[in-house]
């Protein structure tokens, strides 16, 4: 799996966040999943509001770098 993880655009330290995600968000306690999704549309909103987009870090499409 290591080997993919470049041609998706992750940064094999982001993985660990990226898998408690994934944990949250198929929660079996229905109010987890809601609360997160609420959460990352929150941060997504904080960051186009301070003019940080999710691909000011890398302008380039992974297939590219």
């Amino acid at each position: 799996m290591a080997n993919t993880v470049p041609v998706i655009g992750i940064d094999p330290a982001e993985l660990a966040w990226i898998r408690m995600l994934v944990r949250l968000l198929r929660h079996p306690d229905p109010v987890v999943p809601e609360l997160t999704r609420q959460a990352l549309r929150y941060l997504e909103a904080a960051a186009s509001r301070s003019g940080v987009s999710p691909s000011s870090r890398d302008a380039a499409p992974a297939i590219q770098r």
